[in-house]
């Protein structure tokens, strides 16, 4: 879960339904993209969904815990699980790149100084099992490595565009994409004026502009709940909204 505290109210957005407006950045690229890759990114944050279904409680913050106030330990299960459930629903192809997307996550932020040895262990698990498993379906799927690669990079891409459009990453945020032959290009997201609306240079949709909706849960006024309990009976209870973000060229 991560929180859009402006405007006002604060909006809670499930792991899921961040990566929903991922996927919806991909189907809207300037060059065709694999209909695995795009179902990848679609749900590349399937380990969260049961956490989602009964979020816990962050005694700090008075709100759900933010997924980044969790750690290894917590959701490299989390992640275990959500591999096997996409190889079940869809297959090898999916279940790679979700496996990919955890582990480039594990590898590209995880700093081994400031975790728990309980963390460092949950990861290292995590890569023993999950390494032999990728290369397994790659070699099954036939996949390069280049592939694989730009793969990986699209979904970080998107992944991290969507953060900062949901209110996770602050803006101006600068990123590279896979270029589609070998290489990469560097984008600028930035905030304009106008609420909601976000300009993206140098263009790379096949779009004019781009509306992406999902849905999420808005706070109390407060922003923040009494106990677990009150978290529990708005989770249970508060009905979910539709928000939107724009995407235009800068």
């Amino acid at each position: 879960m991560m929180f859009r505290d402006h405007p006002a109210p604060a909006l809670a957005i499930s792991q899921p339904g961040h990566a929903w407006i991922a996927g919806q950045i991909l189907r809207h690229w300037n060059r065709p993209l694999d209909r695995a890759l795009l179902l990848a990114a679609d749900q590349h944050d399937i380990a969260w969904l049961d956490w989602e279904c009964h979020p816990s409680f962050d005694s700090q913050t008075g709100r759900p815990h933010s997924f980044r106030a969790l750690g290894p330990a917590t959701h490299a299960p989390m992640w275990r699980q959500g591999i096997a459930r996409a190889l079940a629903a869809w297959g090898m192809r999916v279940a790679l790149l979700v496996s990919r997307h955890g582990a480039f996550l594990y590898t590209r932020f995880a700093d081994p100084a400031r975790m728990s040895p309980a963390d460092t262990a949950a990861i290292e698990a995590f890569m023993q099992e999950q390494r032999p498993l990728q290369r397994q379906w790659a070699e099954a799927l036939g996949l390069d490595d280049a592939t694989l690669e730009h793969d990986t990079g699209m979904i970080a891409m998107a992944d991290a565009l969507s953060l900062a459009l949901c209110g996770d990453l602050r803006t101006p945020l600068d990123i590279k994409a896979p270029d589609g032959q070998g290489g990469q290009i560097s984008l600028r997201l930035a905030a304009l004026p106008e609420e909601g609306r976000f300009s993206l240079s140098p263009w790379p949709l096949g779009v004019a502009s781009l509306l992406l909706e999902a849905e999420a849960m808005p706070l109390p006024a407060a922003g923040r709940f009494p106990d677990e309990a009150a978290m529990h009976a708005w989770h249970r209870t508060t009905p979910r909204v539709a928000f939107q973000v724009e995407l235009v060229p800068g």
